[in-house]
């Protein structure tokens, strides 16, 4: 392949972006699938993270990007960016602000524009560069041809800074130390871990940084990973529902973080969608389903094709909290259960699969103005034993999680679904110590398969310190649930929703 390294590509302010352009030896033009990132687009993936096995490893490999010699092979240029103010290129540090974005949408146009390129150009990457494949499609680049998401968020907000209004101090702090600060070519430009506790609420900073789903209309192929519980799980799954795209596909996969992208079924998929609406081969889609699905018993799978999620035909059904009990039948008599709690049905007496989103509707009383729900939901099998999900890192994570800020249980009724509670996060509205109150928790979709003799169980946590990477323990947003208790049957019942799949026998 040809190799073009460190080319500045003109942006509207003037200030370039410079990226690294991998052709095919001949130089007829052909389509390109574009990244960028302030991850570093010289930094060879084993000197970052030599723990994934299961990825190419050659030299030109770059964390969570498109392999160059794989995609080269098959008749497609690979532009790899560098972030404003990172790596190569100089400038202001604005990450997933508008001028991010912006530039993005200048390099797709450039890509687009070059001699050697067909004028067709597609958005793909893990992560950070899906997320940017978001934000560049609802800028709607008119050489813009498709977007590859593969696990990135669609909501800044309540997807990375404040889970349910909580701040995830734990992945924010990683996160810029590992990722951001080695590549900083100097200090102009926020700090999120100094910024984004000055900004708990949805405010113009968080407002800039939001992604109008609704203006994508170029085909999308989304991915979402059912291990995702920390990150990315949900915004896969609201961008694909939100895009307006006529063309649009859904895949809910599991594994680790990266090695899903590169593999062979993953890459299959990539390229006959890139192959469609690239290289106008109007017949590779033919075949694949809207919706595909990989239904999770334990960690084994079984793939089903559908043509929504939630799945067509889903019984909306709710388990009923009581004292230490799931069950379809709500408590005789009312009761409280001091938090943190766990809550566990009886054993199945016939297969259960729950596949879709899940919510919780909490009653909860007080002492205090505040406190964080934190939620678990955990797949038991016959002997008692937790049966965990894979996680990011390819870690025991649960098999689905939630959580809820109690000051911030305001829900929009136009935008808020039974199944998914939709929260402003545009105030605090205090509790009122000692009064029940109603928490509406969204918690992000699932797959959970259960056999006869498998429970499932609810933990309501108090912290989260133990997911590292992850935790909400700021210490001035953190607010744990000291000396409350939950409400259970009666005129204060909670319970849980589950997306019953029928017949699933």
């Amino acid at each position: 392949m040809q190799i073009d390294r460190d080319v500045p590509v003109p942006t509207r302010d003037g200030t370039p972006i410079v990226v690294d352009v991998f052709r095919p030896d001949d130089d007829g033009p052909v389509p390109v699938i574009a990244s960028i990132s302030p991850y570093g687009k010289d930094v060879h993936w084993p000197d970052r993270y030599p723990q994934y096995e299961n990825v190419p490893h050659h030299e030109h490999m770059v964390w969570e990007t498109p392999d160059p010699v794989w995609w080269t092979e098959r008749g497609y240029a690979v532009l790899r960016a560098d972030t404003r103010g990172t790596g190569a290129s100089p400038g202001r540090l604005d990450l997933y602000g508008p001028q991010d974005a912006e530039d993005f949408h200048d390099v797709v146009e450039w890509a687009g524009t070059q001699p050697w390129s067909t004028g067709k150009v597609a958005s793909s990457g893990i992560s950070w560069l899906a997320m940017m494949g978001w934000r560049v499609a609802a800028l709607q680049p008119p050489h813009l041809a498709a977007v590859i998401a593969w696990e990135g968020l669609t909501d800044f907000y309540r997807e990375a800074a404040y889970q349910g209004g909580l701040y995830t101090r734990g992945f924010i702090d990683f996160w810029w130390a590992r990722q951001i600060e080695p590549q900083r070519t100097g200090p102009e430009g926020d700090d999120w871990r100094e910024v984004l506790p000055r900004h708990p609420l949805i405010d113009e900073y968080h407002r800039a940084r939001q992604t109008d789903l609704e203006a994508i209309t170029v085909p999308l192929l989304s991915a979402a990973n059912w291990g995702g519980v920390q990150l990315h799980l949900r915004g896969n799954v609201e961008g694909w529902r939100r895009a307006s795209s006529e063309h649009k596909w859904l895949v809910a996969h599991t594994g680790s973080h990266i090695d899903p992208y590169y593999a062979d079924w993953a890459l299959d998929l990539q390229l006959r969608f890139l192959d469609r609406f690239l290289k106008d081969q109007a017949d590779r889609m033919d075949g694949v389903a809207p919706v595909r699905l990989a239904v999770r018993h334990g960690r084994e799978v079984e793939w089903r094709d559908t043509t929504d999620l939630p799945v067509p035909g889903t019984q909306w059904r709710e388990l009923h909290l009581g004292e230490g009990t799931l069950d379809w039948a709500p408590p005789v008599e009312p009761a409280t259960v001091p938090y943190p709690a766990t809550f566990e049905t009886a054993p199945v007496d016939e297969p259960l699969e729950l596949t879709g989103p899940v919510a919780l509707r909490l009653w909860i009383t007080a002492q205090q103005d505040d406190l964080d729900v934190l939620v678990r939901v955990h797949h038991v099998d016959a002997d008692g034993a937790v049966l965990p999900a894979v996680g990011p890192q390819g870690q025991d994570v649960p098999m689905a999680m939630g959580w809820l800020k109690a000051s911030h249980r305001e829900t929009d009724p136009e935008r808020s679904e039974p199944y998914r509670p939709w929260h402003p996060h545009c105030r605090a509205v205090p509790l009122v110590p000692g009064e029940p109150t109603l928490l509406e928790v969204e918690i992000w979709p699932t797959s959970i398969s259960l056999a006869p003799g498998e429970r499932l169980r609810l933990e309501l946590v108090v912290e989260d310190s133990e997911l590292v990477a992850m935790s909400h323990d700021h210490p001035d947003l953190s607010r744990p649930a000291v000396g409350a208790v939950v409400h259970v049957g009666g005129e204060h019942a909670s319970h849980l929703l589950v997306p019953v799949i029928p017949d699933a026998a």
